[in-house]
């Protein structure tokens, strides 16, 4: 009895003490919150509610967006803490950036901390003298949204004007949903990091802290750059170039220039969600000049007559507020039918304001045209004796047949008919050119003209249905003979 008196105690003390210690952890613990409830009174935690607007600033050399968005956030007097939070998405944490857009004077930020239990968080503590709806804007780099252009082009029955309807593709790989956007697009032609390189001078830092000023530098001056206004051009309601109506909604654009680089902000709003691509109509121009050449420039465009088409980026041509960014265009013809003739796909370069577009459509089938080589000769042979290392001239009444003699020098003449004609209902223009090397002559009574010291063109013109032989002849001096490395001129 004595035994099982004493294990009736010891279990009795044992769950006394469970006891006790189960009240002391949830005292400890009342405790902890009621402090913890006391010391937030005076903080406010809130996380960020929807945005009321944002804008988005591509900048496609630098794989670099502009994000500017505001929201309406409730703030407390005194203390208050702000979440923002970026997971999963390509932002670029020590870029982000918070403003207040309303009640400045009233508002401080007091610090930004990232709780180590927390990744991919931010927390602002801001101090505030009232209690008031604030308006805040919050901007920050993204990578992984892009944009491209594209253009559609309907030239007229007669060839001699077109209209453009210009296109821009922007897609979403960022991580981010953007609902309601502003678009902007940044073009320009200058690299930022060759001007950062420059800036930071290369050959002054290592290379681990090259790549962080660059770093530093770049986002500074594309944030500089991006933040600027957008100007305005206006545009005219003109029908579009686009058969399908419907498809795509016709868009305003504004452009503006920052030194060497624009701006252009796209009508309205769009929602780009993530990993999606939304095609925008940017820009109509109607009735641009076209101008047509067929040129023959083996080195650019092969060994065939090309047909040339161009318009100069102005205002002229309905165009010349802007340059035009580089990107696909689809060319079309109307024709006696009433219908589209497919001309072909080329690539439009990076045009800048003034200067000419110039797009390589192929052969037309409608005109003929072939280099004819019609004769080869040679002349003025001047033979080298290792005997009294002599030089005789063949034909001057000296030549000695001797197997040691070597032909030292001589002229070659190649006579060349440039075979022309034009089945078209219309007049043509025709350029060739011919890359004559060494020393050589032109010879021909055509109007013939130095491109560069190794270059000739020859220009001509053909009526509808008219056909010409364009001849001429080269004289190359070889050997001993040559005296320069270029040619000349002579017109019979």
């Amino acid at each position: 009895m004595t035994i099982i008196k004493n294990k009736f105690y010891l279990k009795t003390i044992r769950h006394a003490f469970v006891f006790l210690m189960l009240f002391s952890s949830i005292l400890f613990a009342s405790t902890l919150l009621l402090s913890t409830l006391v010391a937030a009174k005076n903080i406010d935690l809130s996380t960020l509610p929807s945005r009321d607007s944002v804008q988005l600033t591509i900048y496609n050399s630098e794989d670099l967006t502009l994000v500017r968005e505001t929201r309406q956030v409730s703030i407390k007097k005194g203390q208050n803490q702000l979440q923002f939070s970026w997971a999963n998405t390509q932002i670029d944490p020590t870029s982000v950036q918070v403003e207040f857009l309303s009640h400045p004077v009233d508002m401080h930020l007091s610090n930004t901390t990232f709780p180590h239990d927390k990744p991919q968080m931010l927390y602002w503590n801001i101090s505030s003298s009232l209690e008031v709806l604030a308006t805040v804007e919050i901007s920050y780099f993204t990578s992984g949204i892009s944009w491209k252009a594209d253009y559609s082009g309907i030239m007229n029955q007669a060839g001699n004007s077109m209209a453009l309807d210009s296109f821009v593709t922007v897609t979403n790989h960022s991580g981010e949903n953007y609902e309601n956007a502003q678009v902007r697009l940044v073009i320009g032609k200058i690299n930022l990091v060759e001007q950062i390189n420059t800036l930071v001078g290369q050959a002054k830092y290592k290379q681990d802290k090259m790549n962080e000023r660059n770093r530093v530098q770049r986002v500074k001056k594309a944030r500089t750059m991006m933040k600027q206004a957008s100007g305005r051009y206006e545009m005219a309601a003109m029908p579009s170039a686009v058969m399908a109506d419907g498809i795509v909604e016709e868009k305003e654009i504004e452009k503006d220039s920052l030194s060497e680089y624009y701006i252009f902000t796209i009508e309205g709003t769009e929602t780009i969600p993530h990993q999606w691509a939304k095609r925008l109509r940017s820009g109509f121009a109607q009735a641009i000049k076209i101008d047509t050449v067929y040129r023959y420039r083996p080195r650019e465009y092969g060994d065939i007559l090309a047909r040339i088409l161009s318009f100069k980026n102005d205002k002229a041509s309905s165009l010349g507020e802007a340059p035009l960014p580089e990107g696909k265009i689809q060319i079309y013809q109307e024709n006696q039918k009433g219908s589209l003739t497919y001309i072909a796909g080329l690539a439009l370069k990076y045009t800048s304001i003034g200067d000419k577009v110039e797009l390589n459509s192929g052969v037309n089938p409608e005109i003929y045209f072939e280099l004819v080589n019609l004769k080869n000769w040679r002349d003025n042979i001047w033979m080298h004796y290792r005997k009294g290392n002599l030089y005789r001239r063949i034909g001057d009444g000296h030549m000695i047949v001797d197997h040691n003699s070597t032909v030292a020098g001589w002229n070659e003449h190649r006579s060349y008919s440039q075979h022309l004609k034009n089945f078209t209902e219309k007049p043509i223009k025709v350029e060739i050119r011919r890359v004559i090397s060494g020393d050589a002559t032109v010879k021909s009574q055509l109007e013939i003209k130095k491109h560069d010291f190794q270059t000739i063109d020859i220009h001509a013109k053909l009526l509808a249905g008219d056909k010409q032989e364009l001849q001429y002849e080269v004289l190359t001096k070889k050997g001993r003979n040559a005296k320069q490395n270029q040619v000349t001129i002579h017109r019979l």
